[in-house]
């Protein structure tokens, strides 16, 4: 498995956005990572908790199983600022387009969102409008996308003690508490040019407590598919650090993306993860 650097868009001047796009990237077994450090961002400015944001890409392992338009259609953004630790999948279809668009997007608009510390409860309603408004920003992106390109987008906030989540087509999203992962994303229709994001606004936002220890990680339909039901323990040895450290987010990324494809990934393969900086106590029982 081999490493390279995360290309960077221009920063704004308080946010940090990294994005990988998987048409860079169309190697077999070749796995890009990439990650950035900040704190959740409590209600009205207040310092939050530490936190890691961890991703890694890949092509996958052998050929795609089903016909495809380009080697690698996946992408991945993360993001932080004052506003929250944003994290990004995307999983495109009949080519990478709709997916780079929708994170390019994401990436412009978390820019100006995250720049400030989000106003009011954050950890309910302005949370809640806040990931809207960033999905809107990603529906939007894509709509001058040409059919049949469409993509799965998955798409987290964190902010405050909340976590709040949106997803279109078949990424999974979960919130991994005492090393077991809660599945919180429904698989729903694919994002493309016929959504638009004045008529979007109205989606479903899941919202949920994170509690201390707790990590939340989004991955494409790659990891799940072939890992199967070996997905939870997957995710609970990783965490555990396979002997790094917990707090190393690209490399728990990396871990999972690396377990999917030994179990034999034929598609593309992405996560995306936050973690505590902290080791969570959970972890230290499990290795006893």
């Amino acid at each position: 498995m081999t490493d390279v650097a995360a290309r960077l868009p221009r920063p704004a001047s308080t946010v940090r956005p990294v994005l990988l796009l998987g048409p860079d990237y169309p190697a077999l077994r070749e796995t890009v990572t990439a990650g950035i450090s900040g704190c959740v961002a409590g209600i009205d400015g207040r310092r939050g908790d530490p936190a890691a944001l961890g991703a890694a890409l890949s092509a996958g392992w052998l050929p795609k199983a089903v016909p495809s338009v380009e080697p690698n259609e996946d992408g991945v953004m993360l993001a932080a600022g004052p506003g929250g630790l944003l994290l990004a999948v995307a999983d495109g279809h009949g080519g990478s387009a709709a997916a780079a668009a929708a994170l390019r997007a994401l990436a412009i608009a978390a820019a100006d969102l995250l720049a400030t510390p989000a106003e009011g409860a954050a950890g309910r309603g302005g949370g809640a409008r806040l990931v809207r408004a960033l999905a809107v920003a990603a529906v939007d992106g894509v709509a001058d996308v040409a059919e049949p390109a469409r993509t799965a987008l998955g798409l987290v906030l964190a902010v405050d003690e909340s976590i709040f989540s949106i997803g279109y087509g078949d990424t999974l999203t979960a919130l991994v508490r005492r090393g077991r992962p809660r599945v919180i994303s429904t698989p729903s229709e694919f994002l493309g040019p016929g959504t638009r994001g004045s008529e979007d606004e109205g989606r479903s936002v899941e919202r949920r407590r994170r509690r201390p220890g707790d990590a939340v990680l989004i991955v494409s339909d790659g990891v799940p598919d072939y890992l199967g039901r070996a997905f939870p323990e997957a995710t609970r040895a990783v965490l555990r650090g396979d002997g790094r450290s917990a707090s190393d987010a690209p490399a728990v990324a990396r871990a999972l993306v690396g377990r999917a494809g030994a179990a034999g990934a034929g598609d593309n393969i992405t996560a995306a993860v936050l973690l505590p900086a902290a080791v969570p106590s959970w972890r230290a029982r499990l290795r006893r």
